[in-house]
């Protein structure tokens, strides 16, 4: 395999011998690809991290870097950099000092030191700040200072761990949009650990969605919006999650939910039992249209009026659903309204073990890629 590419092989990480920290993992991220390890917290992608970059130690399995077995391979030998949570400054050493401490290190000649600090500077937009102590300098600027020394290291791949979560809201979707540029600039392979489902969609080409220390799905991020493997997926990937709701498919494959019934949108569907339904927020309609074939009655609880759009929370049966209407709506608390739906846009997932149930989506995929 080419330079810039790592794979993991039944990677397995226990303290214990008993619980998994990570378990079984396999995945190969191509030279270039910006790779995203999401999930709640405790859910083992930090862990998967540390054990690609040697902080670690396997309990079992291969990692293979640039083409070959890095079990064995101490960290300063696996070619590549990493940003941390907390940037990791040396608050005694200048912007400039911090930056270049890695090529001292490595005894980079002077003039090339130079060289790659102002490259990456001017690259950052922190030309102006060399001088200055990390002290001296406000949150997103210090995120610069560490990406500029992952920079400068020339390493063909670049590992960061949640490098956003101590910034504010607006000052992280401006790095995320940065950090990607980034990156396609530079052409490296970053992989990149973070529980915010929101970075993983806007920055990843691909992503692994963990849930303790297990693959839940890998994709790309669209994929795994529009086709969750499981109800776990859907319910972590979107925002607002997906709603989620228990139905029973008759013998006459009718799927009923909430007092209300209608054919199910897919045939392979039809096992009379208990199922779980999902249903997007965004394909939740309070008019019906052509597309609509399908309603239901539910009582407006809150709403959130955002300027462009208008996020509802609602009771639909025992469940709170939410609803994203474009526009701006105004309702009465406790007010009594009724939702429309495509059937087309239902998720449908096996009661038992939370796998998702094949859809017309994925046939249709598969069709496409075998012609």
């Amino acid at each position: 395999m080419a330079e810039g590419s790592v794979q993991l092989k039944h990677v397995t990480k226990s303290y214990n011998g008993e619980s998994f920290a990570v378990r079984d993992a396999e995945v190969t991220i191509e030279p270039g690809e910006f790779f995203v390890l999401v999930g709640p917290s405790g859910c083992g992608k930090s862990t998967m991290l540390r054990m690609i970059a040697g902080l670690e130690e396997l309990t079992a399995g291969e990692i293979y870097m640039h083409g070959e077995s890095a079990n064995d391979t101490a960290p300063s030998k696996r070619r590549l950099s990493m940003v941390f949570q907390n940037y990791a400054l040396y608050p005694h050493l200048s912007v400039e000092e911090n930056i270049l401490f890695g090529l001292k290190v490595r005894k980079i000649s002077k003039q090339e030191q130079k060289k790659r600090c102002l490259e990456a500077c001017d690259m950052l937009g922190m030309t102006d700040y060399l001088k200055r102590k990390p002290r001296e300098l406000s949150g997103g600027q210090r995120q610069r200072v560490a990406l500029a020394r992952a920079v400068v290291s020339e390493m063909p791949v670049c590992l960061m761990d949640e490098p956003l979560s101590n910034l504010d809201a607006k000052l992280r979707a401006q790095m995320r949009t940065e950090i990607r540029q980034l990156q396609q600039k530079l052409g490296i392979t970053m992989i990149y650990v973070t529980h915010d489902q929101v970075e993983a969609m806007t920055m990843g080409d691909r992503m692994m969605v963990l849930k303790d220390g297990e693959v839940q799905q890998i994709g790309r991020p669209l994929d795994l919006y529009n086709q969750p493997a499981n109800e776990f997926v859907a319910g972590f990937i979107g925002a607002p999650p997906m709603n989620l709701t228990e139905a029973v498919i008759d013998g006459a494959g009718e799927l009923h939910v909430h007092g209300t019934r209608g054919l199910l949108p897919d045939e392979r569907w039809n096992r009379p039992g208990k199922v779980r339904l999902g249903i997007r927020p965004e394909h939740l309609h309070l008019e019906p249209s052509a597309s609509t074939d399908w309603s239901l009655p539910v009582v407006i609880r809150t709403e959130e009026i955002l300027g462009n759009e208008t996020l509802l929370t609602m009771s639909a049966g025992p469940d709170r659903w939410k609803a994203k209407l474009p526009g701006q709506w105004d309702f009465k608390q406790e007010s009594e309204a009724t939702v429309y739906l495509n059937s087309a846009d239902l998720h449908v997932f096996h009661a038992e073990t939370g796998t998702a149930m094949p859809g017309q989506v994925n046939v249709q995929m598969q069709e496409e890629a075998s012609l």
